[in-house]
């Protein structure tokens, strides 16, 4: 686990592989799951990381999650679990987000090149890699 000094995000790395020149090129949602896709430049086919169960996600551009960086680069990775500090926490401060009181509920922050996806979820996600020939 790594904490960033001065935000204090708190975060394990879940993907750290074929991070580099990493771009988010799909976001499916369909009630259910939450599916993105993912391109690298080191493989042919998408990476896919899937979410049964979110509670909720946001993409934004990478440039709009300056507080959040420090430590937690795309040279460590490209997958993170958050566990303080994040999207998750501003959300808790609010007394309307009544989600905060669910049991499970965990954070998820995707990197890519240009986007950032957080996502909110009850269950840990599952990774899908491109066949390699």
């Amino acid at each position: 686990m790594d904490v960033d000094k001065d935000k204090q995000v708190i975060f394990d790395v879940i993907e750290s592989e074929h991070s580099e020149g990493l771009e988010i090129v799909g976001v499916h949602y369909d009630l259910q799951c939450l599916r993105v896709d993912l391109a690298s430049p080191t493989l042919d086919g998408r990476i896919s990381m899937n979410f049964e169960r979110p509670a909720g996600f946001r993409v934004l551009d990478e440039g709009d999650l300056l507080e959040f960086w420090g430590n937690l680069t795309s040279k460590l990775g490209w997958a993170f679990r958050i566990h303080a500090g994040g999207w998750l926490e501003q959300e808790s401060q609010r007394s309307g987000f009544v989600s905060q009181h669910h049991e499970g509920l965990q954070e998820y922050l995707i990197i890519g090149e240009n986007d950032c996806i957080s996502v909110l979820s009850h269950a840990y996600p599952t990774i899908i890699f491109p066949d390699v020939a």
